[in-house]
């Protein structure tokens, strides 16, 4: 099974030329994990971290005022997909679920009540070599910039021109680059946040203005007194990279990865991040 893909609570694989996500990038996307805990019949808590990615899409929606359903309506798809997914044989796996704003005629003009189309797509969960976690991978420092806009950032709306473009600009030497703004300020990954850490203080570039508020982000921020003794969000200036020891870089999907090398700084990986490591991973 490669993927599953529900659209509109139907299991087909098509959705109109006139979609408003296909013509505008006028919608959101989340990417989950999901594993089988038990029966299928209660799997709906088994998207992990489902409130935190619910409450950003809907936060999303009602900003371009996308007519999202309740949220129990979204339960009862995923159930309807893990369902089909645990009958192909798979015990975890991603879902990425898509939001647009529906079929809507040309221009960029829309009808308030349109209906939304909802997209939900069950893939084999991506496996990552385990010495990664040990060892760190090698990150590049993009050309590419991100594209700013004081209402948008932290969301994952469908416009990704930006990360598919800085994606092209290296094969399989790096595992992940780095975005910086017009300021050299570090901002984000590609697909990740990042983290650095000094001694036993976490430091993570603020998001404002550009890049996403990852949901593993907040969850590393919410519990990172655990391991760290301060915490603080701020911007990061490309030139200070050499002030940290460790960095390390988070999404839904790959949890925690630590930092061998950025450019021709090198990091270490100590007792504190080996902890979290182990913890979320």
């Amino acid at each position: 099974m490669n993927c599953i893909s529900l659209i509109n609570g139907k299991f087909k694989d098509q959705i109109s030329v006139h979609d408003r996500g296909l013509f505008y990038g006028d919608g959101f996307f989340e990417t989950m994990l999901w594993k089988k805990l038990g029966k299928e019949e209660e799997n709906e808590n088994i998207i992990e971290y489902w409130k935190q990615h619910f409450e950003r899409l809907k936060k999303g929606c009602d900003l371009m005022k996308i007519n999202i359903p309740q949220e129990k309506e979204f339960i009862g798809d995923i159930k309807k997909i893990l369902k089909k997914s645990i009958h192909h044989g798979l015990k975890s796996g991603l879902i990425k679920l898509i939001i647009s704003r529906g079929v809507g005629g040309r221009g960029y003009k829309f009808e308030k009540n349109m209906k939304p189309t909802i997209i939900f797509l069950s893939y084999p969960q991506p496996s990552y070599k385990k010495e990664l976690y040990r060892t760190g991978v090698n990150l590049k420092i993009c050309q590419t910039k991100l594209f700013y806009h004081d209402r948008l950032f932290g969301l994952k709306h469908l416009n990704r021109l930006d990360s598919v473009l800085a994606r092209s600009e290296w094969n399989n030497n790096f595992f992940e680059g780095v975005f910086i703004d017009n300021n050299e300020n570090i901002v984000e990954g590609t697909m990740t946040n990042l983290f650095f850490v000094k001694k036993n203080t976490l430091y993570t570039p603020e998001i404002k203005g550009s890049g996403i508020n990852g949901i593993m982000r907040q969850i590393i921020l919410d519990n990172a007194k655990v391991f760290f003794e301060d915490i603080n969000e701020k911007k990061i200036h490309l030139s200070n990279l050499n002030n940290f020891d460790q960095m390390f870089i988070t999404n839904s999907v790959i949890k925690v990865m630590p930092v061998k090398k950025l450019e021709k700084k090198n990091f270490s990986i100590k007792e504190n991040l080996k902890k979290l490591i182990e913890n979320f991973n």
